[in-house]
């Protein structure tokens, strides 16, 4: 890793400040306003009613032009995200300023300041937003869309439920009050410090250099907001008053700016690289449902919090009280059950993908150690094939040699029937090896399956049950048919030794398809695929052997001959297909599933 040293950073920094072009328009603008106070060039009055609306609009336009320029460079999409609810809020942001300066504020009712914060809380939101993405861990995964969804349900009631604590239930209990801009003042300041507290963490929590900057650049912005609205809630309290056409109205430009050059540095070459120092901290701010229900819950919590400060403080009425109660309570409880259902969710989903990851893991494992296995098996496989074709050429030969009376014979039909499973095991390591490729061509699976039924039943014996199940419609795959019948000899096979005194013997074929989730945890493609599942009632497998069923050499049954060679090559045939197989056993119902790729 690249160590980068803070001199650097500061510099890129300096250099932003200093030489981009946007930061340069800004400067400019902001001290064009600057000597309008400070001639004055206006009555104070106007210079008040200048700095309410018309004062921002330069600021935060040029502010949501830099948000935008450049926005579909940007590769990751959590990071896109990011920096799209910024530039939005920005735009609402514009737009409440361009409203607010359209109608002079003399003519505004109670309506009116009703719904001017709410317009505001457009631009709050898409910030808020922002806070629960992560984009400086750009691996996440498709579970951080259900996640991030999730947090923004929650940030939703958050807003909303400040929007009735602060201004609603002050407009409709005590208008006098809500006509000193108190109330307004206390929702934002309230959502000022949930966007210093969310970025301050973020900027602790990530993992690069790049992130800590930017997010401390946003955290700023909201620190200077936090510092207006403050301002105004003095002023509304009469704590402290600020002359008409005052200069601290320019204090106003500092939020756009800040988010400016949040938007610039963006482009810049900050450094990318993940800090050891930092990188656990990044790497446990990954998906959790623990979290994601702590967030939720001190979401909530934050509302009875502030209740209770705000009313230890200011002198509100009974009935106004009552009614913020009310909204506490209804918060708790729908944050709360948001938190519960959310949490259940993803800790669902995360035990879902656990399992998965260890199925995918498990088959991994089992390549490989067929890998492994395939290079000797080959090997073994023909110098072992060369001497049975020796040896099988002499049993012949001394076979014909020998008349029917001949005591020798039956030795020498023994011997036969020895060499011809030694010819089977032979075969069966070929196909390990994959030096078998046979001879694929399109294959109806149902047509296959029924051409072999009366071979299957001789397998199976009398006293099993045999059931030949097919699906409505066409069941076709690339494969050669002697592969296909050695599959099904073999789980037939094992199915009739798992039943000694008789049982149920189904064999299903049918099509499905596997999404993106599915194939993951089966290590195959996405798509269509062929399916045959031979299912038996027998005693089932011992749990402890399923993760072993399909290694080569691996038998349940060692005593009684088992070469553990069966279902090793029943796997490797189905995995140079592309398809894949698995195995479901409890006692009276165990299934092999079978995929091969569908060919339509």
């Amino acid at each position: 890793m690249r160590h980068v040293s803070p001199p650097r950073v500061w510099s890129i920094i300096i250099n932003v400040l200093t030489r981009d072009t946007l930061v340069l328009l800004y400067v400019a603008v902001a001290a064009t306003e600057a000597l309008i106070y400070s001639l004055p060039m206006l009555d104070a009055g106007t210079l008040t009613a200048f700095g309410a609306s018309p004062f921002q609009i330069p600021f935060v336009a040029t502010t949501a032009m830099a948000g935008f320029y450049g926005l579909g460079r940007i590769e990751h999409s959590e990071e896109r995200i990011f920096w799209r609810s910024l530039a939005f809020a920005c735009v609402f942001w514009l737009a409440t300023l361009v409203a607010i300066a359209l109608v002079p504020a003399p003519h505004w009712r109670l309506t009116d300041e009703v719904w001017v914060d709410a317009a505001y809380l457009l631009f709050y939101s898409p910030i808020l937003f922002a806070a629960e993405c992560k984009p400086h861990l750009a691996g996440v995964g498709p579970r951080r869309d259900v996640e991030r969804q999730l947090r923004w349900a929650g940030v939703t009631l958050l807003v909303a439920g400040w929007f009735f604590y602060f201004v609603v239930a002050p407009a409709v209990t005590d208008p006098s009050l809500f006509g000193t801009m108190l109330p307004s003042s206390l929702l934002f300041i309230t959502i000022d410090a949930a966007i210093v507290i969310r970025f301050v963490w973020r900027a602790f929590s990530a993992g690069s250099v790049r992130w800590r900057v930017l997010y401390g650049t946003i955290a700023l912005a909201g620190l200077s907001l936090l510092l207006t609205d403050a301002l105004d809630a003095l002023e509304a309290l009469k704590w402290f008053a600020l002359p008409d056409g005052a200069k601290t109205d320019l204090l106003w430009a500092i939020p756009p700016f800040f988010l400016l050059v949040a938007f610039r540095l963006r482009e810049a070459d900050l450094p990318r690289a993940i800090d050891s120092a930092t990188g656990e901290r990044a790497a446990s701010s990954g998906l959790d449902p623990v979290r994601l229900g702590s967030f939720l819950v001190g979401s909530a919590f934050s509302f009875p919090l502030v209740h209770f400060t705000v009313h230890a403080w200011l002198p509100f009425n009974s009935r106004l009280a009552a009614s913020q109660r009310a909204i506490v309570v209804g918060e708790l409880v729908a944050l709360g059950a948001l938190a519960a259902v959310a949490f259940l969710y993803l800790e669902h989903q995360r035990v879902e993908a656990e399992r998965r990851r260890i199925a995918l893991d498990e088959r991994v494992q089992r390549a490989r150690t067929l890998e492994a296995v395939s290079r000797v098996a080959g090997v073994v496989a023909d110098q072992y094939g060369v001497m049975l074709k020796s040896l099988d050429a002499f049993v012949d030969r001394a076979m014909d040699s020998l008349g029917p009376g001949d005591p020798l014979r039956d030795e020498v039909a023994r011997s036969a029937e020895h060499v011809h499973r030694a010819v089977e095991f032979t075969t069966g390591l070929r196909a390990i090896s994959r030096q078998d490729r046979g001879r694929p061509v399109v294959l109806d699976v149902r047509a296959a399956v029924s051409d072999l039924v009366p071979e299957l039943r001789r397998v199976l014996g009398p006293l099993v049950r045999f059931e030949n199940v097919q699906a409505p419609e066409t069941c076709v795959t690339v494969a050669d048919p002697a592969h296909l019948r050695v599959i099904l000899l073999d789980l037939t096979a094992n199915a009739n030794d798992a039943m000694p005194n008789g049982g149920r013997c189904r064999i299903e074929t049918d099509t499905v398809e596997i999404g993106g989730d599915g194939a993951m945890a089966l290590a195959v493609r996405p798509g269509r695929y062929a399916r045959l599942i031979v299912r038996d009632s027998g005693s089932g497998l011992p749990k402890e052997a399923l993760p072993h069923l399909f290694e080569p050499f691996f038998s349940t049954k060692p005593g009684e001959g088992g070469s553990g060679m069966g279902l090793a090559t029943v796997y490797a045939i189905v995995s140079q297909y592309g398809g894949c197989v698995t195995v479901t056993s409890e006692p009276g119902d165990t299934a092999f599933e079978v995929l091969l790729p569908s060919a339509r």
